[in-house]
């Protein structure tokens, strides 16, 4: 137990000590970055502003594989948690959508969605053998 004097200097400064259980601190979030081009959704670890030329080539080359419609491209970050898991609806246009490719891991971050899981593109880089496996997925995609 602290005395009163540390337990005033802490409330002065900002320090709680007691949080209050029914609301707890949220831990669990994540930034969640997406990349949308024509009728293709992508979701990422990083902002894909962050990937080096020869990732974004391949980005490109994925969408560009299985795209509809030219449409222009958008990209940003949404904040999901285990609590308000990530929603396709917060996507424009998101009814039209022909695929959703995720290229990072988003544990119980997803609510219920139609995915294709991805390795990410760095890794498809150094192992193109990797590649074989995303193409078999997205495959029956290019006839729709």
């Amino acid at each position: 137990m602290l005395s009163n004097k540390s337990q005033y200097i802490l409330s002065k400064i900002g320090i709680p000590l007691f949080e209050d259980a029914k609301n707890p601190t949220k831990n669990d979030e994540i930034n969640i970055y997406f990349f949308q081009k024509d009728n293709i959704l992508t979701l990422h670890a990083n902002s894909v502003d962050e990937y080096s030329e020869k990732e974004v080539k391949l980005l490109e080359a994925i969408i560009g594989a299985i795209s509809g419609p030219n449409q222009s491209a958008s990209q940003g970050v949404i904040t999901s948690s285990s609590e308000e898991p990530f929603n396709i609806k917060d996507f424009k246009g998101s009814s039209d959508l022909k695929a959703t490719l995720v290229f990072c891991k988003l544990n119980n971050f997803l609510d219920g969605l139609d995915l294709i899981s991805s390795p990410a593109l760095e890794d498809m880089l150094s192992n193109p053998s990797l590649k074989k496996d995303l193409w078999s997925k997205l495959k029956p995609l290019q006839s729709t």
